[in-house]
């Protein structure tokens, strides 16, 4: 069974599934759903849509121009048949997925702790851009726990 890419968003496209546009230079173009093929038929660039692969990948919210995404590239020359290439193949299969996963969990781990960073940098410099207002509401707190201290207490 073939595993088809759609030509707009990059997701898959199994069998019995999405739609065929072929043009009259006889190029062809898979769907995976009537959304991708509108946004086609609008011209609209693929790269400027926040929830395609390549926008994502463009954005660097996705891992890419790693060895292990070179397993998942389509190749259209026919290859031989051999017994023992399959079983090799099929035995690497989980190594080659277990990797991927730590790698990816990897970059969006190192994703997220940048933006903590990046956050916590920003709050500090707001905090002293605008010391002088902590320094007024810390004087004004003060001031009221003086206050309170003095009220004589009544029995």
């Amino acid at each position: 069974m073939r595993i088809e890419k759609c030509w707009f968003c990059s997701s898959n496209i199994y069998q019995g599934h999405g739609t065929v546009y072929v043009r009259n230079d006889a190029k062809v173009f898979r769907f995976c759903r009537s959304k991708c093929r509108k946004f086609f038929e609008r011209r609209v660039n693929p790269r400027r849509v926040k929830w395609t692969k390549i926008a994502r990948k463009m954005a660097n919210k996705e891992l890419c121009n790693d060895t292990v995404l070179t397993f998942e590239r389509r190749l259209n020359e026919p290859r031989i048949y051999d017994r023992g290439v399959v079983e090799k193949t099929l035995s690497t299969i989980p190594k080659i997925l277990e990797i991927r996963k730590r790698r990816e969990d990897f970059f969006i781990k190192d994703r997220i702790l940048t933006g903590q960073e990046m956050t916590k940098e920003s709050d500090l410099k707001y905090i002293e851009r605008h010391a002088n207002l902590l320094e007024e509401e810390i004087s004004s707190e003060k001031h009221v726990a003086k206050t309170k201290k003095k009220e004589p207490q009544v029995n």
